[in-house]
């Protein structure tokens, strides 16, 4: 990372990286989040164990030779959070039009995301049947709520499948709240106000949605409505996507929502190819069969969220038309990226202080 010193930023990072749907980490530099990294607990020293009992899920990442070192990081989220809601509910089942609060308003067309900017389902009407995804948090971003600043273990006080689990470390168990439970570490970073510098960040589920960065100061609560006031603008749009082997990084295009809800934020450069990306409730008496480590007696975990394509098969009570699946887009699914660096620019407008 290259520098121009003025008015050093010292930081100690805690959800940077603000993103709606999917699992991702900051990995550079590195979080609180990432506290697992520590010695003590199997994910020490770069390794990645799974996360988990119900879907055992792994983080793996790679970082060029280096560690990601990411610890559980990307475990550390909110889910069953819909725009327009006070509270999330834990529930992060991905049932088509799910609202989890149906009897409040919800926000205004400027805040609300041009559909230019979807990462699934585009070519939809806006607020049709057929628009399933437009309650998540990337069709209004910044106005869905959540539970924690830095995140809660797991997602949800309860284990969930889908990942949304957490392994109970010395340092945290499933439930905590990050800006509650994790405390300051020593990034080994300094930023200069108004220099160009890296981030770099892994993808553990790729999902969508879109994403943005942000800072609190150190001397200040961590809230959301900090992390919410400074948002950092991203230097341009572009990608690099690190590999293990340097020579086969390669740079891509970037988005950044120039108008509407959400401008400033920055698209998910990668659509998903991948089936089931819906999920459905079973009908009593019967049970997913997933063959997850808890689908099966007597906790029957995924019965509530069982996997289907978004194609009508997941409610056979409503119109197929309705689910039109994932539409085709410019990736290639049989090689995806675990990691990516994007350059931003610290605001000129923040103040010369520890963050």
């Amino acid at each position: 990372m290259t520098l121009r010193p003025r008015a050093m930023v010292a930081l100690a990072l805690c959800a940077l990286l603000d993103g709606v749907r999917g699992h991702a980490s900051v990995i550079m530099p590195p979080s609180r989040n990432a506290i697992d990294s520590e010695p003590g607990t199997p994910w020490s020293g770069g390794k990645s164990p799974a996360v988990g009992w119900l879907m055992p899920y792994s983080g793996k990442c790679t970082n060029g030779t280096s560690p990601c070192n990411s610890g559980q990081s990307a475990f550390w989220f909110s889910q069953g959070c819909t725009i327009g809601c006070k509270v999330c509910t834990g529930n992060g089942s991905r049932i088509p039009n799910a609202d989890h609060c149906p009897e409040l308003p919800k926000p205004p067309a400027n805040v609300t995301l041009e559909p230019m900017y979807r990462t699934t389902n585009q070519h939809t009407a806006p607020g049709s049947k057929a628009d399933f995804w437009r309650f998540n948090p990337w069709r209004a971003p910044g106005q869905a709520p959540v539970y924690d600043p830095c995140g809660m273990a797991g997602g949800s006080t309860t284990h969930r499948f889908n990942a949304g689990e957490y392994n109970t470390t010395i340092y945290a168990k499933q439930g905590d709240l990050g800006s509650r439970v994790l405390k300051p570490r020593p990034s080994g970073t300094t930023w200069a106000r108004g220099s160009v510098v890296r981030t770099r960040f892994q993808i553990s589920a790729n999902h969508g949605g879109g994403y943005q960065y942000r800072l609190c100061k150190a001397s200040e609560p961590l809230t959301e409505a900090c992390f919410q006031a400074r948002p950092l603008a991203f230097a341009n749009e572009k990608h690099t996507i690190r590999y293990a082997d340097s020579s086969k990084d390669v740079e891509i295009n970037a988005t950044v929502v120039k108008s509407g809800g959400g401008k400033g934020w920055m698209k998910w450069p990668f659509p998903n190819y991948a089936g089931q990306q819906c999920d459905r409730v079973v009908p009593p008496g019967t049970h997913c069969h997933e063959g997850c480590p808890g689908c099966g007696a007597p906790t029957y975990g995924a019965d509530k969220a069982c996997p289907c394509n978004c194609d009508g098969n997941c409610d056979a009570s409503v119109n197929p038309a309705w689910y039109k699946g994932l539409p085709a887009g410019n990736a290639d699914p049989k090689v995806f990226p675990v990691s990516l660096l994007p350059p931003f620019p610290p605001s000129s407008s923040l103040p010369s202080a520890d963050c």
